[in-house]
């Protein structure tokens, strides 16, 4: 496919903005453009190739970072781990989440349970720090009450 001139203009002028910048700029297009995205489907095998030959002015590193990072979302974690159809960027049917990507889904962290607080001392620490304000509070109260009686 022969670049236009258009498209090297714009692709010019992507490149000038920070990788951060554009990776934000990607995020948006591909969020906005393609439902499979937005609606966080299982996404099709090699759905990577599709993207970088839609995005041919974006630089494929950048719009491999945006998959993954994607990807990496407890939301898109947790429709893998629901199983069903994989889409391609069209909404197509284009394959199926397999029992054993299914399990890798389902033994991510984002699926566990909420972690117990004795497993975080720092909500212990926050808890014992309220209650001993509360108690100091009640307790200048009293002797207060008391020093007035």
């Amino acid at each position: 496919m022969q670049e236009t001139a258009l498209g090297a203009a714009l692709k010019a002028a992507v490149q000038t903005m920070s990788k951060k910048k554009q990776t934000e700029l990607i995020a948006n297009y591909i969020y906005g453009k393609y439902e499979v995205f937005s609606r966080f489907k299982p996404l099709a095998i090699g759905i990577d190739k599709d993207l970088l030959s839609v995005l041919p002015q974006y630089d494929p590193v950048l719009v491999a970072r945006v998959l993954a990072n994607h990807c990496r979302r407890p939301r898109y974690i947790k429709a893998l781990a629901c199983g069903g159809k994989r889409f391609d960027l069209h909404g197509h049917f284009k394959g199926a989440v397999t029992a054993e990507e299914q399990a890798i889904a389902k033994a991510h962290p984002c699926m566990q349970s909420p972690v117990s607080s004795e497993e975080h001392p720092v909500q212990d620490l926050q808890a014992n720090e309220t209650e001993f304000i509360q108690e100091s509070v009640q307790n200048s109260a009293v002797s207060e009450s008391d020093q007035e009686a």
